[in-house]
Parts: structure tokens; C-alpha cells; sequence
């Protein structure tokens, strides 16, 4: 087995799209100097790490794109990974894989192999949290439904499908007037069920491509949304600032020793909001649009803001519809974001009375 610092090496060579001919030689030592190890090992790096097939390695060793996304989503589902978010082009618009039932498959797993909601990584848990209005109190009561269900099924017919427990609609999210929206994988019999003022909406972004959210009208961006025929996409640039307001309960849990989440944590711990992100990634020496895709996530769950750019020139300021004065007063309404999720509460109980207030809470 490599140690951890072998497998980074080689994954670094995987990222750097290294052929194997240009890997270094102790690298091809432990790939038993056999290109077709080399190959598989590219393949599985790249469905794990959730990269692009066009303009990666995985191009030269794997002839299905299709074919690769569907193992990608289904192998991330597996992994309890989060959803794709950079990948939305190709997973949302070609196979339409919405968040939304990504999570609901991630939620039925778990629940069909009776799996403990400890078994969420914390991103994971706080996008189903934000998603589907899932957390440890919800899961655990559709646990016990579950339980309940199949003794009962059991007499009679088969075992309860998950699924049928679970939300039919994503439940009403944040959406900031800066993020931009893109037109989904949308069917004739969707439109159906579409308003005219929703169909306009799809048939502008059909023709025109994305539109910044906060331009379009408050109501229809919230109903395209929750029908999952538009999806969402948070443009960071390298001359953004962000901010990260302190989080409450916040708990390392276990490393799966996926390289963006631990990219996540790295952030937490070095943003500054007086730093750009170009200079946060020099200083973190990660790749600027690795490091962009991350804070566009974090800001996405809501543990990060970014910071509105100063300008001089009033001009440039961006005119929101009118519709969006609603959104003005949620904010001022609204509770406070979702914090992550505290999946292992051994690492904070530390009196016996807070453990009681746990066991309660179970």
C-alpha cells in the first residue's frame, strides 16, 4: 500500500495532466512501472476528485464522456461526496442531476442501509440541511418512520422505498442578487407547468445565456428554482474578498481524504477578509480556480459573504429589479444561516450535564 505522501505525488501528477511518460521514475517504481496501472489510477483519481473529463488526463484513458459522468455522480453518491457543483454544466444540464436529487438519492442510501447520520460528512450535511430540510432531528424521526413502516410491510407486501419519506420539493433557499442563473436540462412537457412569466424567464436564458439572478423577478427565480429547471451558479473572480462570520458548534469530524474538502477547511482557517482570493490561493499555493470553485461553495452553504467590491463610480452599480425588495426584507427577517452540522458530539461533550441535554435530544 503507498503511503499518503506517494498517493498526494501521484495525484498531483494526475492534476498536472502528466502523461506517463513524464512521470517521475521512484512515481513509476510504485506503479510496478506499468502504464496501465498508471491509467486506472487516473481514472479513479478523477471520478473521486470530481474532475472535468474535457481538458484532464481521464480524456486519454476513458472514450466515454457521458459514460464517466454517470460513474462520476454515482461513485460521489457512494462516497457521500457533495454535489458536483462546478461539474452543474454537464451534470444538472446533460443528465438532469439537480442537487436536489442528488441529495434525495445521497439521504435514501443511507437510510436503506440503516446507516447512523454520523456517516455525513459535515459540507454534505449542511448542503442537505440547506437542501432538502434534512438534519440529525428530521433524520432521525424518518429513521424511526422507517422502523415503523417495515414491520408493518413486512406482514403484507415488500420493504418501504426510502424515497417515499422523503421531500418532494427542495425547501425555499437563499439566493443573493449577485449569483448568476443558467437554464437547467428542461422538456417540452415541463413547460406545461410553467407560467408565462416563468417560460420568458427560460426562453431568455435559452437565447441569451445566464442571467444575474437579482435582474430577473424575485418570484419566478424561487419557483424556476424549486421545479429544477434553472440552476445556480456563484461567479467568484481572483479580485473578490470574502468574509467568514464565526460558526458556532463547529466540529472536525473525520477526513475521508477528499482533496477539496480538505481544501474547504484550509480556507476556514486562512481567509482573511482584506485578501483577495488570487492572493489567498499564492498563499495557500493551490490552483486560483480550485481555490475560487471552494469559495464559491462556502458562500453558496452560506458560511461565507462576499464582500460588495468598492467602486468610485456610482454608474457601474448594478439596478435589481424591483421584485427583489423582498429579498431586502428576509434578511433583515430571516434566522441566521445554517452552521455546519456537528456529527460527532463525543469531540465537544464534555460535562455531564451537556451530555444529558444530548441523550435527551435523541
Amino acid at each position: 500500500m503507498m503511503s499518503e505522501k506517494v498517493s498526494e505525488d501521484i495525484g498531483n501528477c494526475v492534476r498536472q495532466n502528466i502523461p506517463w511518460a513524464s512521470v517521475p521514475i521512484h512515481l513509476k517504481q510504485v506503479l510496478h512501472n506499468n502504464q496501465l496501472d498508471y491509467e486506472k489510477y487516473v481514472f479513479n483519481y478523477s471520478l473521486k476528485n470530481q474532475l472535468r473529463f474535457r481538458g484532464n488526463l481521464v480524456l486519454k484513458v476513458f472514450r466515454h464522456e457521458q459514460r464517466y459522468y454517470e460513474l462520476l455522480v454515482q461513485k460521489s453518491i457512494n462516497g457521500l461526496l457533495l454535489f458536483p457543483y462546478h461539474l452543474a454544466d454537464i451534470i444538472t444540464k446533460g443528465l438532469r442531476v439537480t442537487p436536489f436529487n442528488y441529495n434525495l438519492d445521497l439521504v435514501s442510501q443511507l437510510l436503506r442501509n440503516d446507516k447512523s447520520y454520523d456517516t455525513l460528512p459535515n459540507f454534505t450535511a449542511a448542503d442537505c440541511l440547506r437542501i432538502l430540510g434534512i438534519g440529525r432531528n428530521e433524520y432521525l424521526s424518518l429513521i424511526s418512520d422507517l422502523k415503523t413502516h417495515t414491520t408493518r410491510a413486512l406482514l403484507f407486501s415488500a420493504k418501504p422505498n426510502p424515497l417515499d419519506f422523503l421531500p418532494r420539493f427542495p425547501v425555499r433557499i437563499c439566493i443573493e442578487p449577485w449569483w448568476s442563473i443558467e437554464v437547467g436540462y428542461v422538456l417540452e412537457a415541463d413547460i406545461r407547468f410553467v407560467t408565462t412569466a416563468e417560460r420568458s424567464l427560460i426562453d431568455d436564458l435559452i437565447d441569451f445565456g445566464s442571467q444575474t439572478a437579482g435582474k430577473c423577478d424575485y418570484v419566478v427565480v424561487h419557483s424556476l428554482y424549486r421545479k429544477g429547471l434553472i440552476y445556480l451558479d456563484i461567479p467568484i473572480s481572483g479580485e473578490d474578498r470574502i468574509s467568514i462570520p464565526p460558526l458556532r458548534n463547529f466540529v472536525m469530524n473525520r477526513t475521508s481524504g477528499d482533496h477539496f474538502e480538505n481544501l474547504l477547511y484550509k480556507i476556514f482557517v486562512s481567509a482573511d477578509e482584506y485578501m483577495t482570493i488570487s492572493e489567498l490561493a499564492q498563499m495557500l499555493q493551490v490552483d486560483l480556480d480550485l481555490v475560487k470553485q471552494a469559495v464559491s461553495l462556502l458562500c453558496r452553504l452560506g458560511f461565507s459573504r462576499r464582500k460588495e467590491p468598492v467602486s468610485d463610480s456610482p454608474s457601474i452599480d448594478i439596478k435589481y429589479h424591483a421584485s427583489w425588495e423582498q429579498y431586502q426584507l428576509e434578511q433583515h427577517t430571516t434566522r441566521e444561516p445554517p452552521q455546519i452540522t456537528p456529527l460527532n458530539y463525543n469531540n465537544f461533550i464534555t460535562s455531564e450535564a451537556a451530555a444529558e441535554r444530548a441523550e435527551a435530544a435523541e
